[in-house]
């Protein structure tokens, strides 16, 4: 299969028969070694070596590589040893034999090049493989070892009675690993890839697989975990997403609550100004939707994912609506947290969705008009005080009229969002219906809510709806 990656066991092989083919190079190749031996000379110094390789050389390779040398230099007391005087008239006819072979100057090699040239030249070629080896090695390493690699998200379905050189092709193809024959060879050396069950596996985005790993993975599903699909209830706090979280096996409350007071985010827009240290501080920011989640996944990863869909969900028309609204309220000034709140407080509140933007226009109303109207008096954000806020705590009736979240008691919004608003809570709080209502109150029978402009109003609908 093509693959931009070639496997690095065949480059240096490639690369040597190609010049054995051109030369024609068949036999095992070590002049040094018969030179010496047949020297009878056990540890040749340097000079003895250099002539014993020369002439090897000459005589094995000259053909070949068209190479023609001469006889290397010695000094005086190396001819003497080597050399005697009965033999003086045999190394005379040797050297008028030379001249009418044509033999090169003193100091010229191959092909007549100089000997320290020749000898740079077999450097380089030595070095040359030697790098040549060190790169494959280096590539056959950093792929088992995934030293070079990013995470990835990818799923590969595994078949039934489907062998180790199938898999390895498929990992390959997706990019978990580069050499599908090396990975074959990991498997057989370590007996780990024997019995890989069939069935889906998920190897995850924020984990390096090593060739290890991802056997591992592959055979005991301990790293490719299973997913699940859960729904986020519109209006739901804090408490309740991780309560759902955790029965559903995808995090404890715990870890959720303590990250969430204190892990690290990434930088969010619409977290500025919001003060982190309380388990519930994220609230109004968990964007209500259906997710899927890994089984025992990490808190980080969980609440990014509803940041980023908070971050998803708020286009820039909604942006462009909240500086309108900004404008249209004049001297209420209110931050994007305030917006949150708002929406969270319908939220809670409606009977419906085209009910919010009626809902919404009576705490407007009421913010905007302090002095006959202090308080917001909506039950929803005291029922969140004492409920969730403050649970555990055991505050007094006096500590909790003294809320922040306590509306009744405590003027304008609450402290901060109390649940999680979906797009048409917060498209309420961005777009209000223009009334004159001040009051509502809820019909059960009906299933609405009943608006009034005045106290008097108000009280007439308690009377008649039994409160």
């Amino acid at each position: 299969m093509d693959n931009k990656h070639k496997d690095p066991s065949s480059l240096v092989d490639g690369w040597l028969d190609k010049i054995l083919q051109k030369h024609d190079i068949t036999n095992e190749i070590g002049p040094d070694e018969q030179a010496v031996s047949s020297a009878g000379l056990m540890h040749p110094d340097d000079m003895e070596l250099a002539r014993i390789v020369q002439e090897s050389i000459e005589e094995n390779w000259g053909d070949d590589f068209g190479l023609n040398t001469e006889t290397i230099p010695s000094d005086e007391a190396d001819v003497q040893a080597h050399s005697p005087a009965d033999s003086a008239p045999d190394a005379k006819e040797t050297s008028t034999s030379d001249k009418a072979k044509g033999k090169k100057k003193k100091g010229e090699g191959l092909s007549g090049i100089p000997h320290i040239l020749a000898t740079a030249v077999w450097l380089v070629l030595i070095l040359a493989i030697g790098l040549t080896f060190g790169r494959a090695l280096w590539l056959c390493a950093a792929d088992v070892l995934a030293l070079e690699k990013t995470g990835m998200e990818i799923t590969i379905t595994i078949e039934e009675g489907e062998q180790i050189p199938s898999i390895a092709e498929k990992l390959q193809k997706v990019g978990m690993i580069n050499y599908a024959s090396l990975f074959e060879m990991f498997a057989d050396l370590t007996g780990k890839g024997e019995n890989i069950p069939s069935g889906t596996v998920t190897f995850r985005k924020d984990t390096i697989y090593d060739y290890n790993a991802l056997i591992n993975a592959m055979s005991y599903r301990g790293d490719a975990l299973s997913t699940v699909e859960i729904m986020i209830p519109e209006g739901y706090n804090c408490a309740q997403i991780f309560e759902l979280l955790q029965k559903h096996d995808v995090c404890r409350v715990k870890d959720l609550e303590k990250y969430a007071a204190e892990g690290e985010l990434k930088e969010y827009w619409f977290l500025e100004g919001v003060d982190r240290g309380h388990r519930y501080c994220l609230e109004g920011f968990l964007f209500p939707d259906t997710y899927e989640f890994y089984t025992d996944d990490n808190p980080k990863d969980v609440l990014e994912k509803f940041l980023d869909n908070f971050d998803y969900r708020f286009t820039k028309r909604m942006k462009n609506k909240f500086t309108t609204l900004q404008q249209k309220l004049g001297y209420v000034r209110i931050d994007f947290r305030d917006l949150v709140t708002m929406a969270s407080m319908v939220e809670k509140e409606k009977a419906s969705d085209a009910e919010g933007y009626t809902i919404a226009s009576v705490f407007y109303n009421r913010l905007k008009r302090p002095s006959q109207y202090p308080t917001l008096d909506s039950d929803a954000t005291y029922k969140y005080a004492t409920q969730y806020y403050h649970a555990g705590e055991n505050l007094s009736t006096e500590a909790l009229k003294k809320s922040p979240y306590n509306t009744n008691t405590q003027p304008g919004l609450p402290a901060g969002p109390i649940a999680n608003p979906g797009l048409s809570s917060l498209d309420a709080a961005l777009d209000p219906e223009s009334t004159g209502y001040y009051f509502f109150i809820y019909d059960k029978k009906a299933g609405v809510h009943r608006f009034s402009k005045n106290l008097s109003e108000h009280n007439n609908w308690a009377n008649k709806l039994g409160y």
